[in-house]
């Protein structure tokens, strides 16, 4: 019996750090990468079912592509509450977006009613390699410090765009089947 799971992931951050990007290149599987940037207004939701390794399930993945903009903050913070899954991003050559990134989690977290949120620290434009201000430790840091996962890439690169969306997806599915089988258990 195949099973399918939902989850709703925020892709949250400044503006400009490419989240829209990242959403876009993992929805058309690395092919689109949008070449008119129009920036996002509000929150837009796409969706993608992934298949879950070694098992008969999949998580359709909720994608809420979230501006980055203080004008919308409101709108994303009612749109987005009670998040499954993380990807909060900076851009490695912006230290006004990796400051932000902090607020933007913290934001998050309030909504979340004292649950920790499952997601990842995701670091974008390293094809940016001489402009970069970032350090990959300072990310590492950063992300320990948030109890997320630590990962970096390249949405213009086509580089690690797949492994936020493939590790939340697991860790997803971990969490939902111990929830699971405790709540077998207590039954």
């Amino acid at each position: 019996m195949h099973s399918v799971i939902r989850a709703k992931c925020l892709i949250i951050g400044d503006s400009a750090v490419g989240k829209s990007s990242l959403v876009q290149m993992f929805m058309s599987d690395g092919n689109q990468f949008p070449k008119n940037y129009n920036m996002t207004l509000g929150v837009e939701i796409v969706t993608k079912v992934i298949n879950v390794p070694d098992t008969n399930s999949s998580v359709e993945l909720y994608l809420y592509d979230c501006s980055g903009k203080e004008f919308y903050r409101n709108l994303v913070l009612r749109t987005s509450s009670q998040p499954s899954l993380l990807i909060l991003m900076y851009d490695v050559t912006s230290e006004a977006s990796f400051t932000a990134a902090t607020n933007f989690y913290e934001q998050i977290n309030l909504q979340g009613k004292g649950e920790a949120v499952k997601g990842v620290l995701y670091a974008n434009k390293t094809d940016l390699v001489t402009r970069r201000l970032i350090s990959p430790k300072a990310g590492r840091e950063l992300a320990q410090k948030l109890g997320l996962v630590y990962l970096e890439g390249s949405a213009k690169d086509r580089k690690g765009i797949e492994e936020p969306f493939y590790f939340l997806v697991n860790e997803w599915f971990k969490t939902y089947t111990d929830k699971t089988q405790t709540f077998k258990l207590l039954a």
